[in-house]
């Protein structure tokens, strides 16, 4: 029995489309770019385990603009990754580790 609306039929995400999936939620939830952000998936327990290596984008010491703290900032992007996941791929996502591998400083540009 199908529900409403709904064809019958399967539909298969691959392996390789949920993972340029998840470098770019990631890359977006960092702030950085696509390039410089590795994935790797792992299916664990019956739900996706995601492992990011990526830059974290910061503001250069001349800005003057406050920021939060690195963990705060890496907790807050684990979170969001997982959620964006979540709300793309209609996957459950278990547990999202974020490795920064270093700092790319957004310095301040002045425009004549």
């Amino acid at each position: 029995m199908t529900t409403a609306g709904a064809a019958p039929g399967l539909v298969a995400i691959t392996s390789k489309a949920l993972e340029r999936t998840a470098v770019a939620v990631a890359a977006d939830v960092l702030g950085v770019a696509v390039s410089t952000v590795r994935v790797t998936l792992a299916d664990e327990a019956g739900v996706l385990g995601v492992r990011v290596s990526a830059p974290l984008r910061v503001a250069g010491l001349r800005s003057g603009q406050p920021s939060d703290g690195i963990l705060t900032r890496v907790q807050a992007a684990r979170f969001g990754i997982r959620q964006q996941l979540t709300a793309i791929t209609g996957r459950e996502i278990g547990r999202v580790n974020v490795a920064i591998t270093r700092a790319d400083v957004k310095e301040e540009t002045r425009v004549r």
